[in-house]
């Protein structure tokens, strides 16, 4: 069965500043940290995980019938989930089109609960998964999230939303989209 997720790509200016960005937290910690890599980062609005393929159809016409007006995304800011104490994802927020990119969420979420398919219980906090710890180093995670909030990012408009298909191989997920989803 496909590995599914709904989620916004991020435009080449950010996959770019990506790796240079990912080189300069890496020296600010030990910790073993698996990070995003350029060619798959994105905002994940859905995570649907293993999901029949004979669904994907009802999927794709529930995700056309979303309705949402292009918005304005930018990242900034800079934290860790649970906390910045025992980090087991580091991430970046959005300083523009959080609200919007929560609005097309819950959108997803109705057209898709029509389906059959759960809601997420935890309200949806839109992010930018810059790493995940593997085993966490002593010290102090301030220095890492406060170089990765410093950084400053472009603006760039949403225009459409995409069903992907995540391929899990030893080096890395590999994302296939099977669909995009225009604004109206």
């Amino acid at each position: 069965m496909p590995r599914l997720f709904i989620g916004i790509e991020l435009p080449d200016a950010y996959r770019q500043e990506l790796n240079p960005l990912i080189k300069a937290l890496s020296s600010l910690t030990d910790a073993s940290t698996n990070w995003s890599k350029p060619d798959t980062w994105h905002l994940t609005l859905k995570f649907l995980g293993e999901t029949d393929e004979a669904r994907i159809p009802s999927l794709k016409a529930a995700l056309a019938a979303v309705d949402f007006t292009a918005f304005t995304l930018r990242a900034g800011g800079a934290g860790a989930f649970p906390d910045a104490r025992r980090p087991k994802v580091l991430w970046l927020g959005l300083a523009e089109g959080g609200e919007q990119s929560a609005d097309l969420t819950g959108a997803i979420e109705d057209g898709l609960a029509a389906l059959g398919i759960p809601r997420e219980k935890k309200p949806f906090r839109p992010h930018l998964t810059l790493g995940r710890v593997r085993r966490p180093a002593p010290g102090d995670w301030t220095p890492v999230l406060d170089a990765a909030a410093a950084h400053e990012w472009p603006p760039f408009t949403v225009t459409h939303f995409t069903l992907w298909q995540s391929t899990l191989t030893p080096k890395g997920a590999i994302h296939t989209a099977l669909a995009e989803f225009p604004a109206q």
